[in-house]
């Protein structure tokens, strides 16, 4: 090699370190080992807040806490919890002239909570009222988190697409390309709902699986109770009635204002009972929304959604194409990432069912349940005759 050659290999070198260097610096530093954390509770044991099981939570009542101190060279920038209860109540406070003082917090608050410090040394995770229950905590310092940690501080002012599911995993199980297609390479406002979660830990792992498919708006979980094998009737009952849980959605559609809504079986994918209750409420949901005359949803402007489209209606009159590369992932197809995005959840990882692209449940088809802008023509996409929205899915086509 001559000279000249060497030295421009050499430069080339120089300036990669450089920037691998850069990069490696401003990735924050997972500091949770470095600190002293100590328990209101006494006699609890401190790995179940840092095992990396979501089911294992540490509770305290009565004013409980959990006390951080870290060295003044690593202080903490971002306390990362998994928290159960309601999520607004826990709040970080600071030690100030021998007296606790709560830090200032913006934003919606949900159960994976990326709490910014900017640079403390001692404070702790309490509530402000109720019994403070934990998941997990992990403590960063600066820099730029880890991609796979959860960062939602807001819900959507306004959805392109709204996923409405009944469990947290249904959403991937079912209709899993649709977030990675529209959110995650379109950069679409994806607003996703869930009608129950019995743990929270389960909600922590649809977060997790949301923001692995690029969903940067934080989901909304209803809250129904869900309930385990009883028939039909009895779930309705349960649930209020269909008409009640229609109320509940058309509410959430009037909040986030989707133009095109996605929901699942008809017939509950494999017959489920609160899937078919969903459905049937969802359908009725999308024409209370619309009416102006509906008191019960009178502090909310009616809205209409201009497409509803069910998983499996009408034999798949729509075939989305969820295996063309996206790059937003990589060259990863939404199938891809779908099948990695259930993986998180953990707790449902039984065998019984997976992500699929053909069978019984695959997860590219749909059917037109209601237009108010026409049938569609070309097949090829769920926002035909919304120009904008539209003209935005059809590059996905046109990439290379």
């Amino acid at each position: 090699m001559t000279k000249p050659r060497w030295a421009l290999a050499a430069l080339c070198l120089a300036v990669c370190a450089l920037i691998m260097t850069a990069a490696r610096a401003e990735e924050a530093p997972d500091i949770t080992g470095l600190a002293d954390i100590r328990l209101s509770k006494r006699n609890s044991e401190l790995p179940v807040i840092t095992d990396g099981d979501y089911r294992t939570e540490w509770e305290a009542h009565d004013d409980g806490y959990i006390e951080f101190t870290l060295p003044d060279a690593h202080p903490c920038h971002t306390l990362y919890a998994l928290t159960g209860g309601e999520p607004d109540r826990v709040v970080i406070e600071e030690e100030v002239d021998g007296r606790w003082v709560r830090l200032p917090m913006e934003g919606e608050r949900f159960n994976i909570q990326c709490l910014p410090l900017g640079g403390k040394t001692h404070f702790r995770l309490t509530v402000t009222r109720g019994p403070l229950r934990v998941m997990e905590v992990r403590l960063y310092g600066e820099g730029t988190l880890p991609a796979d940690a959860v960062d939602y501080h807001l819900t959507t002012d306004k959805a392109d697409l709204m996923i409405l599911a009944c469990h947290p995993d249904d959403d991937v199980l079912w209709l899993g390309g649709l977030m990675p297609t529209y959110a995650g390479q379109l950069g679409m406002n994806v607003q996703m709902v869930y009608m129950t979660d019995r743990f929270h830990y389960r909600r922590c792992e649809a977060m997790d699986a949301l923001w692995h498919c690029g969903v940067r708006h934080g989901p909304v979980f209803v809250g129904l109770k869900d309930y385990g094998k009883i028939s039909y009737t009895e779930a309705v009952k349960a649930w209020g009635g269909i008409r009640a849980v229609a109320r509940m959605i058309a509410r959430i559609i009037r909040q986030y204002r989707p133009e095109v809504l996605v929901t699942q079986d008809v017939n509950g994918e494999y017959g489920h009972v609160q899937h078919r209750i969903m459905v049937a409420a969802c359908t009725q949901a999308i024409r209370l929304a619309a009416d102006p005359g509906e008191r019960t949803l009178r502090s909310l402007p009616a809205w209409e959604v201009k497409k509803y489209y069910i998983h499996l209606f009408e034999d798949g009159a729509l075939v989305l194409d969820m295996e063309r590369p996206l790059s937003a992932f990589g060259g990863k197809s939404a199938f891809q990432v779908a099948q990695e995005a259930f993986l998180l959840h953990k707790s449902q990882q039984t065998g019984r069912y997976e992500v699929a692209v053909d069978g019984p449940y695959d997860i590219r088809r749909f059917g037109l349940a209601y237009s108010a802008v026409g049938p569609d023509e070309a097949h090829d996409g769920l926002f035909e005759h919304l120009d904008a929205l539209y003209a935005l899915e059809k590059t996905l086509s046109e990439a290379p």
